[in-house]
């Protein structure tokens, strides 16, 4: 996954994270005085899963890491709205993933020692970097119930549908409407035919084949990347996009449980 994708996918002007959006956009950018800004760097910032980025995470914590280098500031911004995203908090420090400091520093360096003090781990008023390690490998990552859960056999079969192998936490909102969509389509097309489930048997008359279909043809737009598709889906406001994913994973459980 390329968290600088991520963020510019999923970043509107009204998060906190924004405020950060044009030291990403020109992180691989030098500015010369006689040309304007110029690529020169080739920084790149890729992880596998949430696991890796809590590793990334946790090395960037380290004692003898400096932010005085932009590519390290840069995964400090990425990584946090990356966990941020997904659902994850740090439970000894619940607000530094939302609102992280605009100098990684002021986290890794001041909030931590001062906890370590606080906690009286200090050898009067040192805190070793020993210390430091250990408090930074003890951190406590909570994945927060953001959303739906789904269960494994459903994120499995997000994985078998996906054209990059991803399992639905690690997809971009837009890219999740896209395989709910796709999901509902794989689950419920057999022999080029749509199966009808009896839904009211689990949801009365709350999900019909009907609204199951008005469901997918408004996805649409996130499934196409012609330019009325892209107005229509920017024309979603980020908490209608959240009522469609949590609608859609209600949908794709009851189809799921209807035809196992």
């Amino acid at each position: 996954m390329d968290l600088k994708e991520f963020y510019f996918q999923n970043i509107n002007q009204e998060e906190y994270h924004y405020r950060f959006n044009d030291f990403i956009k020109d992180i691989n950018k030098v500015y010369n005085i006689f040309t304007g800004y110029e690529e020169v760097n080739d920084y790149k910032f890729e992880i596998y899963d949430a696991e890796e980025a809590i590793t990334k995470f946790r090395e960037l914590c380290q004692p003898e890491v400096s932010f005085s280098n932009s590519e390290n500031k840069c995964w400090f911004y990425l990584i946090t709205y990356y966990l941020y995203k997904i659902g994850y908090e740090i439970k000894e420090f619940p607000r530094v993933l939302a609102r992280p400091p605009v100098d990684p520093g002021d986290f890794t360096y001041g909030d931590i020692r001062n906890r370590i003090i606080a906690q009286g781990d200090d050898d009067n008023g040192t805190v070793r970097y020993a210390v430091r390690r250990k408090f930074v490998a003890n951190l406590t990552f909570v994945l927060k119930s953001n959303h739906i859960d789904i269960g494994d056999s459903i994120n499995q079969k997000f994985i078998e549908i996906s054209t990059r192998q991803a399992s639905f936490n690690n997809m971009s909102i837009d890219e999740k409407l896209a395989e709910i969509a796709n999901l509902i389509e794989n689950l419920l097309k057999k022999n080029g035919k749509f199966l009808t489930p009896d839904y009211s048997k689990i949801c009365f008359d709350y999900i019909s084949n009907d609204l199951v279909t008005s469901y997918r043809k408004k996805m649409h737009c996130f499934r196409h990347a012609t330019e009325d598709a892209i107005k229509e889906r920017d024309a979603y406001s980020e908490d209608q996009k959240n009522f469609f994913v949590d609608y859609g994973l209600t949908i794709v459980k009851v189809i799921h449980s209807l035809l196992k």
